[in-house]
């Protein structure tokens, strides 16, 4: 499956991935869950990733980065859509307030 990291935490080795599914969003906990390890996602990165659903929460398993196109637009649009300096990604949804900038949409 295809996705597409949309937070990320290094320091805890956490990281939050919407995928091509459009179902629940997966969960990547540890560098034991990359392809490669030496490899950490950052927001915009496109992964392929398989998952593993473990109660109610879908974990990101064998994790790997998916090479993008020089000039891509995918991470500029999953961007903070209210201020271009902004750092955050996220969806531009109704009912969204972007927690670095503080606007609310909707």
């Amino acid at each position: 499956m295809i996705g597409v990291v949309i937070w990320d935490r290094e320091e805890s080795e956490r990281a939050v991935i919407w995928c091509e599914d459009q179902a629940s969003l997966a969960y990547l906990e540890g560098r034991g869950q990359l392809r490669d390890p030496s490899y950490w996602p950052r927001p915009g990165d496109l992964v392929e990733l398989e998952n593993e659903l473990v109660g109610t929460t879908r974990h990101a398993r064998r994790v790997s980065h998916v090479p993008q196109e020089k000039g891509t637009t995918v991470p500029r649009e999953l961007r903070c859509p209210y201020d271009p300096n902004c750092t955050s990604v996220a969806f531009p949804v109704c009912d969204y307030t972007c927690p670095p900038c503080k606007t609310r949409c909707g």
